[in-house]
C-alpha cells in the first residue's frame, strides 16, 4: 500500500469540505496541503502505484478506427478485449462498469446544465431590468 493514512478519510473528507465551504473555487494544490500531515509514504509503492498508473493510461489509449476504447479492466486487474472478448460474463463485467460510470456523468451533466441555465436565466434577468 503506497500511503498510510493518520485519520479516516470520513474526518479528512469533513476538514476538506469545512475548507472548500469558504471558497468558491478550491484549489488541488490547497486540498493536497491539507492532506499531506495526515499521510506517511513508503517510495517504492509510490513507484509501483505510479506505474500502474501509467499501465492504465496506456491501455486506455488503445482504440479503434472509430476512436472507441478496445481495452476495459476489471476488478481482478485483467484486461477484457471488447473487441475480440467470446466471454459473456466478461462482456457483462464492461457493460456495467460503463453503466455506472455513465450514470455518473449524465448526473453530473444534468447539474452543470442546470447550474447553467439558472446562472443564464440570472443574467438575463439583471439585464433586462437595465
Amino acid at each position: 500500500m503506497a500511503k498510510s493514512c493518520k485519520i479516516s478519510n470520513k474526518k479528512l473528507k469533513e476538514i476538506i469540505q469545512d475548507t472548500i465551504n469558504r471558497t468558491e473555487k478550491p484549489v488541488i494544490t490547497d486540498i493536497i496541503e491539507i492532506i499531506r500531515p495526515f499521510y506517511s509514504w513508503n517510495r517504492n509503492d509510490l513507484i509501483e502505484r505510479e506505474l500502474r498508473n501509467k499501465a492504465r493510461y496506456i491501455m486506455s489509449t488503445f482504440k479503434d478506427n472509430e476512436n472507441v476504447r478496445t481495452y476495459f479492466l476489471d476488478n481482478n486487474g485483467i484486461y477484457i478485449n471488447v473487441e475480440k472478448s467470446t466471454d459473456l460474463a466478461d462482456l457483462d463485467k464492461v457493460n456495467k462498469q460503463l453503466s455506472k460510470k455513465y450514470s455518473g456523468l449524465s448526473g453530473a451533466l444534468a447539474k452543470v446544465q442546470n447550474r447553467i441555465k439558472k446562472v443564464v436565466e440570472r443574467y438575463s434577468l439583471k439585464k433586462s431590468k437595465k
